[in-house]
């Protein structure tokens, strides 16, 4: 039997060809979220795209392992192609640089690699962003990743989205008074992530739990709103690492209300998900009109000890795609199309002025075809191109702009247009 043959131009499942205004979108969103990385002093890390399986998926737990993509190379290794950059980043931070002043501020622009059934922003190869913060304990730093990422969001163009903030540290305390065998663990916090009522008292009844525990766990999927589920979290539990948390979060809660940023936060005490890793605070960022996250983060206090010598650290993952998915183009200019489009003699003649408006950040398209003057025309009115240079010497240009048709020195032309 003769295997079927994909059509020559045909893609793999899940993976999608960018171009144009969709590509060009992309770059423009990872730009900004560069810069602002930089703003607040992280530096860029560029992990290798695939690793040795083992590394990529430490610390990761079951759910990654399903959907990660897995190869042999000649030497019989099992390599993978990376799911993920917060444990490259710990794996580099543990092997490499063990010996600088700490913390460390890293970020990452790059695509990552999950078996997932393709849907709308949910490919098998997606980009992120992200940064990693280490070396911090505090909920100075806890509360820094958050405002960046708020930051980030607000830097995307998003008119309205929510950081869901929990703290894994309540829930593993209610476990630990519980003493629930592994299985039931499972149970109980698939439960809870489904926000499934009857489904978490099922799984508290299998597990034979009653009285202030069952009742507490219980209670988790109500704890969702403003800095008053708080309160009513902090009596949940005697344990010391139930307190740690609330008092972890109560401080988050005030250095983001310090920075102006409490809006876009709302404590979810019953969020158990995320990577395996997570160990204190945990977050989701949702927006209006998408059913899934478009960004996720949390603390992972022992992770780099897995590859060296033990640093906490805190991180946030930011779904490029889904957030361009969100904003569906809503205030984004055409960045495919020239500023200015230059005839051919004007772009053979002047070609030191025509460097000089893209210095000054226009862009500039010349023609290499030697159209007619009426082709320009009517090529610009196609393409939406705002500004036409017909004829040019060293100190004027003869332009067509929204303004008109007329005359004009170099010099008055001004910076990059809006």
């Amino acid at each position: 039997m003769t295997a079927h043959r994909p059509f020559l131009g045909a893609l793999p499942y899940g993976v999608r060809d960018l171009f144009l205004e969709e590509a060009a979108r992309l770059s423009s969103l990872e730009d900004t979220w560069r810069r602002l990385f930089e703003t607040w002093a992280y530096v860029r890390v560029i992990p290798p795209t695939y690793e040795h399986y083992d590394v990529l998926l430490t610390g990761s737990g079951m759910e990654m392992e399903e959907q990660v993509f897995r190869v042999l190379d000649r030497e019989g290794n099992i390599l993978a192609l990376r799911p993920d950059l917060t444990t490259q980043v710990a794996r580099i931070v543990g092997t490499k640089l063990f010996d600088l002043p700490l913390p460390l501020r890293f970020y990452y622009v790059a695509s990552v690699f999950r078996f997932n059934e393709p849907q709308a922003g949910r490919e098998r190869e997606f980009r992120q962003a992200g940064v990693e913060l280490i070396g911090a304990s505090t909920a100075d730093a806890d509360a820094e990743v958050l405002a960046l990422t708020i930051e980030a969001l607000r830097g995307a163009g998003l008119p309205e989205f929510q950081l869901n903030v929990g703290h894994l540290g309540l829930f593993r305390a209610l476990i630990a008074e519980a003493r629930l065998a592994p299985t039931l663990v499972d149970d109980v916090r698939a439960a809870l992530n489904r926000k499934d009522a009857e489904g978490l008292a099922e799984a508290v009844g299998r597990a034979g739990l009653s009285g202030p525990i069952a009742d507490a766990l219980q209670s988790l999927p109500t704890l969702c709103g403003g800095p008053e589920v708080l309160e009513a979290a902090a009596a949940l539990s005697r344990h010391p690492s139930a307190h740690a948390a609330i008092e972890r979060l109560q401080a988050v809660r005030g250095l983001l209300e310090l920075r102006g940023m409490l809006g876009h936060v709302i404590f979810d005490l019953g969020e158990t998900r995320g990577m395996d890793y997570y160990t204190g605070i945990a977050f989701e960022g949702f927006c209006p009109g998408l059913g899934f996250p478009i960004a996720s983060g949390g603390r992972y206090d022992e992770l780099i000890g897995r590859f060296g010598q033990a640093r906490p650290a805190v991180g946030v993952a930011l779904s490029t795609e889904r957030i361009l998915l969100a904003l569906n183009g809503n205030g984004r200019r055409n960045l495919t199309r020239p500023d200015l489009l230059a005839a051919t003699a004007v772009a053979r003649e002047r070609s030191a002025q025509i460097e000089a408006l893209r210095q000054r950040g226009w862009r500039v398209e010349a023609d290499v075809l030697e159209r007619s003057e009426g082709d320009l025309r009517a090529l610009a009115t196609q393409r939406g191109i705002p500004n036409l240079a017909l004829e040019a010497t060293s100190e004027r240009v003869r332009l067509v702009s929204p303004q008109g048709e007329s005359w004009l020195a170099w010099s008055d032309l001004p910076g990059r247009p809006a």
